[in-house]
């Protein structure tokens, strides 16, 4: 006779314990045992988060050290109130303009006490030291975004630069081929402290390239001045960069790297204004197209996209060396549209740390996988149609599953923007009914803490 209970024990034993392996196998891969993220003694803290001990597998095989230089002409200038100023020497590097140290310091009433590979300037009130990348105002120490040049023995320093080392804010004019330094009353913000269990937010503009809405100069001076709202506000925000906007159709391929204009100096600039706001910038696909789809609009990761290693690899790598090659840095990756597979998931992965979209759409918080990469998701979703109402709502929300983190398209924003350049300084209105003004009134109504991706890992405190 049988013994039911031996038998029972056989098979069910057995199968249950598979079950738990296999269960706890893929629950600790992507880590769903941890604490959410909170802030614990002032800084952020979480059993989720990792060391700080990442390595990419790649190294850019462009560098902004090599990329070109070469002299420029027809560009006429605007310094406070001295207008139409025309042959300044102007140099070109990795779509940056440079004019010599000497000459805007003159121009700002600044005495000119240069030394070896090291500008010194000096007024009544403000010392200021220049090295090849980077500078000191009055004992406060800031990098370069263009590193210095040297032509004939003669410092040149970009136009980036010259705005946060001099507090100006910089306008171009693409029809008169012309640059304004306006006086700007942008200043930082007063630092306010973590404090133990706020809430964190995240926020990140999306779909940004130098196509459609920002090949206008009056909308790229306007995203400067969404920079300039969020800075003031004290907003940590975030960028998705598309570094080549292409529309074949229209017979449009903007390389960054090839075509060498006013426009795409102007682009660069803004990218450099966000980074000194308080912006982290990271790549959101290469071209965000394949075919003749247009950038932003078209896939380039799916099952059926750039779907092998070598393509998949290729999209990344092509992203990268552009932006080392135009020194803008970068802290992790978006696929267009969310399309990637696993696969191209695990490749992206071993590039990034960060990974800025959810690994599937069942999943609305931050979680690790096993090699330590996080997968930030925007769970709140985006402005749509004018309406900022799931962001607002998702940020007055208590629940703990679901991570405060959203985006929206800044050329949504420009709308709500007016500026004019009287009295040679830059002046400009936000309407109270912007999706940007709405969404940082909502984020400090609710005691959120903003920060960057980048962040979240384990802190030496």
């Amino acid at each position: 006779m049988f013994n039911v209970r031996k038998i029972i024990k056989l098979i069910f034993i057995p199968a249950i314990l598979i079950s738990a392996f296999v269960a706890y196998e893929v629950l600790s891969y992507y880590d769903f045992f941890s604490d959410e993220v909170t802030i614990r003694n002032n800084v952020l803290s979480s059993y989720l988060l990792p060391d700080d001990d990442f390595k990419s597998v790649y190294k850019a095989q462009l560098n902004f050290d090599d990329m070109p230089v070469s002299e420029v002409s027809n560009v006429t200038f605007n310094i406070l109130s001295d207008h139409n100023i025309k042959n300044v020497p102007v140099l070109l590097k990795a779509q940056r303009y440079y004019i010599p140290v000497s000459y805007i310091s003159k121009k700002l009433g600044y005495t000119d006490l240069n030394t070896d590979q090291l500008c010194s300037l000096q007024n009544n009130s403000t010392k200021i030291l220049i090295s090849s990348n980077s500078f000191t105002k009055n004992n406060i120490t800031g990098s370069l975004r263009g590193n210095l040049l040297y032509k004939d023995n003669e410092p040149y320093i970009s136009i980036s630069d010259i705005e946060e080392i001099f507090n100006l804010f910089a306008v171009f004019n693409f029809q008169t081929n012309s640059i304004s330094l306006l006086s700007s009353d942008v200043k930082a913000p007063k630092e306010i402290p973590l404090q133990d269990n706020q809430d964190i937010a995240l926020f990140r503009f999306e779909d940004f390239a130098c196509g459609d809405s920002n090949l206008v100069d009056k909308n790229q001076t306007k995203v400067k001045i969404m920079a300039s709202y969020l800075y003031s506000q004290g907003i940590k925000f975030h960028i998705g960069w598309i570094p080549r906007f292409k529309a074949p159709v229209d017979n449009i391929d903007n390389d960054l790297l090839e075509n060498n204009n006013i426009t795409n100096v102007g682009f660069i600039n803004i990218l450099d204004y966000l980074l000194n706001k308080g912006c982290e910038i990271g790549l959101h696909g290469y071209t965000h197209q394949h075919g003749d789809e247009r950038s932003a609009v078209g896939e380039e990761m799916s099952k059926t996209v750039n779907s092998d290693e070598k393509s998949t690899r290729q999209v990344i790598e092509k992203g990268i060396d552009t932006a080392s090659a135009l020194n803008i840095p970068i802290s992790f990756y978006e696929s267009p549209h969310y399309r990637d597979t696993p696969f191209q998931q695990k490749i992206i992965g071993e590039y990034f740390r960060y990974v800025y979209e959810p690994y599937d759409n069942s999943k609305k918080n931050i979680y690790k996988t096993k090699s330590g990469n996080l997968f930030v998701p925007t769970p709140l979703g985006f402005v749509e149609n004018g309406s900022s109402a799931s962001i607002t709502n998702g940020l007055a929300s208590n629940d703990p599953e679901v991570l405060k983190s959203f985006f929206y398209h800044p050329s949504i924003e420009v709308d709500y923007i007016d500026f004019n350049t009287n009295n040679d300084k830059l002046n400009y209105t936000l309407k109270d009914d912007s999706p940007m003004k709405t969404i940082v009134k909502s984020i400090k109504d609710n005691n959120c803490a903003t920060i960057h991706v980048d962040e979240l890992k384990k802190s030496n405190k």
